[in-house]
């Protein structure tokens, strides 16, 4: 469900990708730690902002960019 909520942003950041870079970037930085998570372990809360955003947070080891944050809102309000 989250790999779904990921592509239908992306099409929708890149409709505008000029515009949309800096949100681009995060949204594939994001991507790139869902690498990471074992998904027959781990339940993701795609209706959490809050728990969410400290899951990437784990997985990065270090705080969300502004736009990463963005991101993950959009993802939970897809």
């Amino acid at each position: 469900m989250i790999h779904s909520k990921f592509l239908f942003l992306e099409q929708e950041l890149k409709k505008d990708s000029l515009k949309n870079r800096d949100s681009l970037t995060a949204l594939y930085a994001l991507k790139s730690l869902l690498g990471q998570i074992d998904f027959t372990a781990e339940v993701i809360p795609l209706e959490n902002v809050k728990r969410l955003i400290k899951i990437f947070e784990s997985l990065k080891n270090e705080s969300l960019t502004k736009k990463e944050k963005i991101i993950v809102r959009q993802l939970v309000k897809y």
